[in-house]
């Protein structure tokens, strides 16, 4: 008789844990708090505009990967392009423009251009970009069942780089800027990659864009998320939609079903949470189970701090194809939340044909910050000021897009606004945040083991075990739990990668 496996949350990472436990043989499964799969890596549409609201771009499309293998597994692929655009953003100032492009000696060339007096800092910010070409996320084997033979291959493959990684975590972005004497390329490269981030964050993301490593699966994020379900379905996977787990069962230190809202029981051989680990420890696991490392991250917000956003979706009757496709300009001030904002990143979708009627134009503008508390408040106190808070900060926003683009001037058909407290009711996500803890200068990174000391048979999938989260660690700690399963059921995995 198969053993059961029952996982909590239809985001990318149940979703995978569904397909390789069906893969694997286990009757499997979950249970969906949504009327659809996908949790954070979503889209919605409003009058004929769809506004995607998660990849900014996906680690794992370079063939020669194994990520992209996992991803191929799990069907996010099936019947889909990648799209790779020339840069990845563009940073404006006055009458300049700084294009971070893919190709790097384009990049080099450009960068010379603009000031020919930091060429030294250009040629090793080059360089450093190509070292980090082929850093890719290990995902054969749970970091924890790695042994001697396997950390001596990962020392060999990071050799080249091991003293740059040292180097590079000890700094933030912003420290690492100050090396550029040009002003556009100092601010350039502070602007998309969040100052107080480490240079490690900047350099990893760079060296996957220039390797092809990082580019974006036409029809986005929502389309993504429902191939990844139907091929869980194919496979033979139950998802049980609008339904709530309300706890999970651990009878003598074993998990052994979940609870659901409606108090019905639902028994199983192993539980995978792939849900928020906040959540999982406080509700889910009612408070009664500590964890050494999840409390160490949860309690330092200065050493493992997270971020999320305030995002706005507009759709215009006209077409901005013409335009950068991302790109951020200084503004005239405006209040968002707690912030201040002088500066909009805008990043329009004309290469989606689906997106936006024809001959118009769906634009994002993301103002990142970690203004939870702000906006929770402003909600439980004052629903209707909450709203019109929102309102305020997207015609603000508004408002300067038609100073920068003329072409916009009454042309706005339809706008929404997410905040952090949306990605909290949607998705059920701590604070609002969309990806896990950020890294930081001289803070060691710390991978989960994906266990709760005190329960056998719960394996947790989701972002959360391995920072700073995001898509790949979703769809890797979703295959990694049921690796551990198979492990002690002492039965073959039965994927390479």
């Amino acid at each position: 008789m198969m053993k059961k496996v029952i996982i909590i949350g239809a985001g990318i990472s149940g979703l995978s844990a569904g397909i390789f436990a069906r893969k694997s043989g286990f009757d499997t499964e979950l249970f969906e708090m949504h009327a659809i799969a996908g949790g954070e890596c979503t889209g919605w549409s409003r009058n004929g505009y769809h506004f995607d609201n998660c990849i900014h771009w996906l680690t794992g499309t370079n063939s020669k990967t194994e990520l992209y293998h996992i991803w191929k597994e799990l069907g996010a692929f099936d019947g889909t392009d990648i799209y790779y655009p020339e840069y990845l953003y563009a940073y404006n100032k006055g009458e300049k423009i700084l294009y971070m492009y893919r190709d790097l000696e384009r990049l080099e060339k450009h960068l010379l251009e603009i000031s020919m007096e930091d060429k030294e800092a250009i040629r090793e910010f080059i360089t450093l970009i190509k070292k980090f070409n082929d850093i890719v996320l290990p995902t054969k084997k749970p970091m924890d069942h790695l042994n001697i033979i396997d950390y001596i291959n990962l020392g060999k493959k990071y050799k080249t780089i091991r003293k740059d990684l040292a180097n590079l975590n000890k700094i933030s972005v912003k420290e690492y800027s100050k090396r550029f004497k040009s002003e556009l390329i100092r601010q350039g490269v502070v602007d998309y990659f969040s100052g107080y981030f480490a240079a490690i964050s900047l350099f990893a993301s760079l060296g996957t864009i220039a390797s092809g490593n990082g580019g974006w699966p036409m029809g986005g994020s929502l389309k993504m998320s429902l191939k990844i379900a139907k091929k869980f379905k194919t496979l033979g996977g139950k998802i049980n939609y609008n339904t709530k787990v309300k706890r999970i069962i651990v009878r003598e230190g074993i998990a052994v079903g979940v609870e659901l809202e409606n108090g019905k029981i639902v028994e199983g051989d192993y539980i995978i949470p792939a849900v928020d680990v906040k959540f999982l420890m406080t509700h889910l696991l009612e408070n009664k189970f500590q964890d050494k490392i999840f409390d160490k991250q949860f309690n330092n917000p200065k050493s493992y701090p997270l971020h999320s956003s305030v995002n706005i979706g507009i759709g215009v009757a006209c077409d901005l194809s013409h335009r950068p496709h991302q790109i951020s300009y200084e503004v005239e001030p405006f209040q968002c939340g707690t912030q201040k904002i002088n500066r909009i990143g805008i990043h329009h979708f004309c290469h989606e044909k689906d997106f936006a009627p024809k001959g118009k134009s769906v634009i994002r503008v993301d103002i990142m910050a970690h203004d939870y508390d702000y906006w929770k408040r402003l909600k439980e106190n004052n629903l209707d000021e909450y709203t019109s808070k929102k309102e305020k900060v997207a015609h603000n926003v508004l408002d300067r897009i038609v100073k920068l683009y003329p072409e916009t001037k009454n042309k706005v058909e339809v706008f929404d606004v997410a905040t952090p407290v949306t990605y909290e009711r949607y998705c059920g996500a701590y604070q609002g945040a969309w990806m896990a803890f950020d890294t930081v200068p001289n803070v060691k990174s710390v991978a989960h083991k994906g266990v709760i000391k005190g329960i056998k048979n719960l394996y947790i999938a989701g972002q959360w075990i391995m920072s700073p989260g995001g898509l790949p660690v979703a769809a890797v700690a979703g295959k990694w739990s049921v690796q551990k399963i198979c492990n002690k059921e002492k039965i073959e995995f039965p994927f390479e990668y």
